[in-house]
């Protein structure tokens, strides 16, 4: 049943670049895979940036942790390339301990004020409990603080790490932050066009998908939310801030 809410539509005439910072190999394809697709249709440059190595992220104790690490690249790789994005950044910190320490935030800060994005998408760190049967991946909360503390007050801010500056890195601020989780989430993309691709895009992720043949079906079920008009219509949604 559609829910009676208002959302805003996305706003990206502003937008030629974007960052993705997202914790693990396939959570930007399960979080805004669609809306990655749709960008890379309109020319927006897209770069993922995940922080962890994933080496966690698998119960096949024949898979080791360098051979994990290595598929879990190569899995995200070709689903980038389905969504239309070009280049990955793995930052390598290691699976289910991600905090926001002063090293990582460096490395982020540099990374947005080389790339220099309008609009950066990232995970909700408040976002604790999902539903009544997931706790939220401790990963993914800090993930979001890591991201939000190299926006504000690093990246901006010259006072930050000033020897960045001779690296030819100045200070840079994004003008859009899309923050997915919260409940109070109010952009609204319509991702009907791309959803095969957003599908096509997580399936690539191999050693996470247990049943390929079947869970598609499972996922344009939970996603979708049929219309008045009976058709079904499939969305991503963030909460959206404009920074001036």
């Amino acid at each position: 049943m559609t829910q009676e809410q208002t959302y805003l539509e996305p706003d990206w005439n502003d937008v030629k670049r974007v960052l993705v910072i997202m914790a693990h190999p396939d959570d930007p394809d399960f979080i805004c895979g669609g809306t990655i697709a749709l960008m890379a249709t309109q020319g927006i440059e897209v770069t993922y940036m995940i922080l962890t190595n994933g080496d966690k992220g698998n119960h096949n104790p024949e898979i080791t942790r360098n051979q994990l690490i290595a598929f879990r690249k190569i899995e995200q790789r070709a689903a980038a390339a389905v969504c239309g994005v070009k280049d990955v950044l793995f930052m390598g910190e290691e699976d289910g301990f991600l905090r926001p320490t002063r090293e990582i935030r460096e490395r982020v800060t540099r990374e947005i004020r080389r790339l220099k994005p309008q609009l950066v998408i990232c995970q909700d760190p408040d976002r604790y409990l999902v539903g009544d049967s997931y706790i939220n991946h401790p990963d993914h909360r800090n993930a979001g603080l890591v991201a939000l503390e190299a926006i504000f007050p690093a990246a901006d801010n010259p006072m930050f790490y000033p020897e960045m500056a001779d690296e030819g890195y100045a200070p840079h601020k994004i003008s859009q932050l899309y923050v997915h989780g919260p409940a109070d989430a109010k952009v609204k993309v319509d991702i009907t066009a791309v959803i095969e691709t957003k599908i096509a895009a997580i399936l690539c992720h191999k050693t996470q998908i247990a049943d390929p043949e079947n869970a598609p079906a499972r996922w344009r079920e939970r996603w979708g939310e049929k219309q008045l008009d009976g058709a079904m219509r499939y969305f991503e949604s963030f909460r959206a801030m404009r920074l001036s």
